[in-house]
């Protein structure tokens, strides 16, 4: 009985585990196998071109499922190894079940994997680079090249021209496409065709660099040259089209872009397409002989935009369905809608801006005038205290100066014995005098004598001393010897901001202590004066450098630097102020008088 339960335990345990294995099995699928084989390089571009498109239509189609390996026989360059090729092919896979063979095109095709489907891809099914025998398992994808169709394209831009130069290299395949171009074509009238198929490439560069224009010039492939050398057909056609003097045409969609004008030409993406579809019938399960193919070719007309303006030639006259590549859209065409929109912004700020200019102008225009205005103002100023100086000076100064005259001589005839009256007398004499000084120092602060007599330097040390003699400040002056480069009208604003701002800091500062430096410093006079007063507050330094003013005072020193093409700064701060003002200096006093050195 217990031997009967552990039967049954060991049914159940394994009909559980091939149930799993089922399930397992029936989640991952087999994956398909298949192989591409070049005939020749892989990397060139038809071949890169070609592959990407057919494992991006394969890998759409089955996803995981899909093993791609890929092979190449090299057989243009070592064809001696293409049968040892073969051999290591067979053995290589010979534990790895192939699926399908994809053979992208040679001459003959060779037999990979034995018993394997094979997917050709081919120009022509009576094309001789196809091969000599017919398998049942083989399904062919036709380039669909049609010599005819090109040279009937070129002949729609070209109506002229009758000569046909058809170029390949040296290789048997290159010459059997040659072949039979040239007999495709030997049936068009009026066409003169010539074969180049055994000339080196410098040879050939030199050819076509003769050329009439109304030439065709076809170039098909050129792998191989007469020496055995080894090229990529692009690159030729490149160089072709390069130093042609006559329009170069395309077998092949790689060749537009490099140079070549276009034609009927093989689209190898299209052609991986078909072979993807002809693969997937067969993986599916149906026999080669029952694939229908998507496409009975993969020729298009194709041109390149940027020859056609190159070579003049007019996109109506290309055939109907053409597909024109590279081209380079106009501005209006690309950006059409954002153009009208920065037309309209433009012209909105066009407006805006003619109004601004125009109110500008007005404001300019009322600014010019206020500062001419002021300039008199200040000027007229000037003028005024020159002559209330000079009155002060010449006529109240005189007359106290005589009173006190007078009193003196009356005091000292004075008889004795009038001690009251004497000390009245002489009250007034000593009034007298100190009325002649405050009169004099106001005709010399209104407008001293010695700023037009000896220049600034002067007049400002004796100004600055004085100050020093009347208040408790400690002032500090440095100066050169003279300014002669200034004009009068640079030494009277001068000396009027230091006027000015000493007044300034009697009044507001609160500093013991000023620095005053008059220096040159290359083409301008720079005047700096400096306290250690507590300074201005930050709404205060705000007015000074914005639009408004604290006065009349620092408003008259900033317009007369503005007169004078000059400038005109304060800075301040918990330590004191600074004024700084900068004048050019006139050049030519300058030159006089460093001439006069």
């Amino acid at each position: 009985m217990g031997a009967q339960l552990s039967l049954r335990r060991l049914a159940a345990t394994t009909l559980l585990a091939a149930w799993i294995a089922c399930a397992a099995f029936a989640q991952h699928p087999s994956p398909k196998r298949v192989l591409l084989v070049y005939q020749n390089d892989g990397a060139i571009p038809s071949s890169v071109a070609f592959e990407q498109s057919l494992v991006q239509s394969l890998r759409a189609a089955m996803g995981p499922t899909l093993e791609f390996y890929r092979e190449q026989l090299d057989s243009i360059r070592f064809p001696e190894y293409t049968q040892r090729k073969i051999t290591e092919l067979r053995s290589q896979y010979a534990e790895r079940k192939i699926d399908l063979v994809i053979f992208f095109f040679g001459s003959p095709m060779p037999e990979i994997l034995p018993g394997v489907p094979v997917v050709q891809v081919s120009n022509s099914a009576s094309d001789p680079t196809v091969g000599s025998f017919r398998r049942a398992n083989v399904v062919q994808v036709l380039f669909g090249i049609d010599a005819r169709k090109i040279i009937d394209a070129a002949r729609r831009l070209q109506p002229k021209s009758r000569r046909v130069l058809l170029i390949s290299g040296t290789d048997t395949a290159e010459r059997a496409l040659l072949t039979r171009f040239h007999e495709q074509l030997s049936e068009e009238p009026n066409l003169d065709i010539e074969d180049v198929d055994n000339i080196s490439l410098p040879d050939l560069l030199a050819m076509v660099s003769r050329l009439p224009r109304d030439t065709i010039v076809l170039p098909i492939a050129y792998n191989r040259d007469p020496a055995g050398n080894s090229y990529i057909s692009r690159d030729i056609v490149a160089r072709l089209a390069n130093a042609s003097t006559a329009p170069v045409y395309a077998v092949a969609d790689t060749y537009v872009g490099v140079g070549a004008v276009g034609g009927y030409v093989v689209s190898w993406a299209r052609a991986g397409e078909i072979a993807a579809d002809a693969t997937l019938q067969i993986l599916q399960g149906n026999a080669p002989s029952e694939v229908v193919l998507k496409s009975p070719g993969s020729a298009v007309y194709m041109f390149d935009w940027r020859q056609l303006q190159r070579w003049g030639f007019s996109e109506s006259a290309l055939p109907p369905g053409s597909i024109v590549e590279y081209r380079i859209p106009t501005a209006w065409e690309q950006y059409r809608w954002r153009i009208v929109g920065i037309i309209a912004i433009i012209v909105a700020e066009f407006v805006l801006i003619v109004a601004l200019l125009i109110h500008r102008r007005k404001r300019r225009q009322a600014e010019g005038a206020l500062r001419e205005t002021t300039g008199r103002l200040l000027q007229s100023q000037d003028e005024e205290r020159r002559r209330i100086a000079r009155d002060l000076h010449d006529g109240t100064a005189q007359h106290l100066s005589g009173m006190a005259l007078t009193i003196g001589q009356v005091l000292a005839d004075f008889p004795p014995g009038y001690d009251r009256l004497r000390s009245l007398l002489q009250d007034s004499h000593v009034a007298s005098r100190e009325a002649l000084q405050e009169v004099r120092a106001v005709s010399y602060v209104l407008h001293p004598p010695i700023l037009d007599g000896l220049g600034l330097v002067p007049a400002l040390r004796w100004y600055l001393d004085g100050l020093q003699k009347r208040t408790a400040l400690r002032v500090d002056f440095e100066a050169p010897a003279e300014t002669a480069e200034l004009t009068p009208d640079g030494e009277r604003a001068l000396f009027r901001i230091v006027q000015e701002s000493m007044n300034n800091i009697l009044r507001h500062s609160g500093g013991t202590a000023i620095t005053v430096i008059l220096s040159r410093l290359g083409k301008e006079i720079t005047l700096e004066i400096e306290d250690n007063g507590h300074g201005m507050s930050a709404e205060e330094l705000d007015q000074v450098e914005g639009a408004a003013s604290l006065g009349v005072g620092i408003a008259g020193m900033r317009e007369r630097v503005r007169q004078l093409d000059g400038t005109f700064k304060i800075t301040s701060g918990s330590r004191g102020t600074r004024v700084f003002v900068s004048l050019p200096v006139h050049e030519e006093r300058y030159a006089a008088h460093s001439a006069s050195r």
